[in-house]
């Protein structure tokens, strides 16, 4: 297909006429190998967490909305949503997806803390209802963070296979602090490959390609631009 067309075809045009409907959505995912020349092994044998297992998500993605998520959201963090997207494999029929594949993601930007939020989840039925994307009727699976020397490091490397190093000043032995989630970033010339392992959670991934690859590469900049700056401004004005 020639560059010209490359966003005009599904799932970056028109999207298939039974998949973005009201409460009817088929995510029972068919199987598939992933490219080889990323390393990390898929766990197949891992079953995604129950529904019920899940509650609301802040401080990952937008905040739920609820008065008092709302309420908790604003009193300790500040959140930047920078992208909401899909998962094209959803948009096959049958869907093209993989075990502990993430089928959507928002990338988010934490001024507070300084660092890009990753947030994964499953689409559940009502989560999508004609154009409208509703958040709080998805299930988060995991989320992750990216410093900005992370970010700095897939930015301007043409290829990198590397995990994100956690920037915390003092180790307290808090249980938070000893189970972080390990993400690793993968990138070549066609897409970047995206995973988060939590010892709670799982292991669950991300692939991003085409537009997708940009907007990715996008927020690890604005992690170390904007974003910086925004977070300086925070601290002086506390």
């Amino acid at each position: 297909m020639d560059q010209e067309n490359v966003y005009n075809a599904p799932p970056f045009g028109a999207p298939m006429s039974n998949f973005m409907q009201a409460g009817n959505i088929s995510l029972t995912p068919t199987l598939e190998i992933p490219a080889e020349e990323f390393t990390d092994e898929i766990p197949i044998g891992e079953s995604p967490p129950s529904s019920s297992a899940q509650t609301g998500f802040p401080p990952f993605g937008s905040t739920p909305p609820t008065t008092v998520a709302q309420t908790t959201n604003q009193e300790k963090y500040q959140i930047v949503d920078l992208f909401w997207m899909i998962n094209p494999g959803l948009y096959a029929q049958p869907p093209r997806l993989v075990q502990g594949q993430a089928q959507f993601v928002v990338l988010s930007y934490n001024i507070s803390f300084g660092n890009l939020r990753v947030s994964f989840f499953n689409v559940s039925q009502n989560s999508i209802q004609n154009n409208v994307v509703f958040l709080n009727n998805m299930q988060r699976t995991v989320s992750g963070t990216i410093y900005p020397a992370s970010a700095f490091c897939a930015f301007n490397s043409p290829r990198i296979a590397t995990v994100c190093l956690e920037q915390l000043f003092q180790s307290t032995g808090a249980d938070w602090q000893q189970n972080r989630p390990v993400c690793k970033i993968e990138k070549n010339e066609n897409k970047i490959r995206f995973t988060i392992e939590d010892s709670k959670s799982g292991k669950y991934f991300y692939d991003f390609e085409n537009w997708q690859k940009d907007a990715f590469l996008y927020a690890c900049q604005f992690a170390y631009t904007t974003g910086m700056y925004l977070n300086g401004l925070n601290k002086i004005n506390k």
